[in-house]
């Protein structure tokens, strides 16, 4: 509304080339509003649902692996094993941060190869072809207690895939916050402009055109009443992406509010 009005008085704009030059910052600044903006409401869902799906593969692959080493620690009384075991429990893995569950399925992965026997080294498969009862010992305990090498095998392609995903994810939620950042600075801007420089040379008209007057002064009053609760509420928006942890389980749902411009075009 605030350019509208402004843009259809150019007669009284080009009379005070400051009031113009001031325009034309506003305009501007409204237009990189709207085109941060669009980038700023661009669904990541998809790739939050991506991420939560592949971290949940990665939890039922780990506590697979898990389940069997917890059972062969209690049939074999390894008690330092049972207290390196027993406090990863599903409830753990829901709700342990993403860095921790890669650092749990990391150490399960290795645990796994360590009680095993299984060749993940190439020196470690040498070592396997040229001993016979290393291989011995590998499938003693597969058939014992099942842990199959494609389990240990599916934990780690798991822990890489959720990596990536998740590497993604923070990505673009990154991306999402210096926009958010970037979109504060310029509404801060265009507030302090209006407020300090363009109110004030509209003043000049006060009785020059009383008629662009009226109609400037009612246009403000207007959006005054109607931004203060809504900037409240956006500041509130940009502060909560802001303190959004990299390693959230949950993912940021796309905003469907759209950046409060500074000046509404008719």
């Amino acid at each position: 509304m605030i350019i509208g009005i402004l843009s259809k008085n150019h007669e009284i704009l080009n009379k005070v080339s400051r009031f113009h030059d001031h325009y034309e910052v506003l305009t501007s600044n409204h237009e990189r509003l709207k085109g941060l903006n669009i980038l700023y409401s661009n669904d990541i869902t998809p790739m939050g649902n991506a991420r939560n799906e592949r971290r949940n593969v990665l939890i039922n692959k780990t506590t697979t692996v898990l389940r069997v080493l917890q059972a062969f620690a209690t049939d074999k009384k390894k008690k330092n094993l049972q207290d390196r075991l027993d406090h990863l429990t599903p409830e753990f893995f829901h709700d342990c941060s993403d860095m921790e569950l890669i650092k749990m399925s990391k150490k399960i992965w290795l645990i796994a190869n360590e009680y095993g026997g299984y060749a993940t080294t190439f020196v470690n498969k040498i070592k396997a072809a040229l001993n016979p009862e290393y291989s011995k010992a590998n499938f003693k305990f597969e058939k014992k207690y099942g842990l199959l090498p494609e389990m240990i095998v599916e934990v780690e392609e798991a822990t890489i895939s959720f990596i990536d995903s998740m590497m993604q994810f923070q990505k673009t939620l990154k991306e999402k916050e210096l926009l958010a950042e970037e979109m504060k600075m310029i509404f801060k801007q265009s507030k302090k402009l209006l407020t300090n420089k363009i109110d004030k040379f509209a003043l000049l008209f006060e009785n020059k055109n009383p008629k662009f007057y009226k109609e400037y002064s009612l246009a403000r009053e207007k959006q005054s009443k109607k931004q203060i609760p809504e900037i409240i509420e956006q500041e509130t928006e940009f502060q909560n992406l802001n303190t959004i942890e990299p390693e959230v389980k949950t993912p940021v749902i796309k905003s469907k509010r759209k950046v409060l411009p500074i000046v509404e075009e008719e």
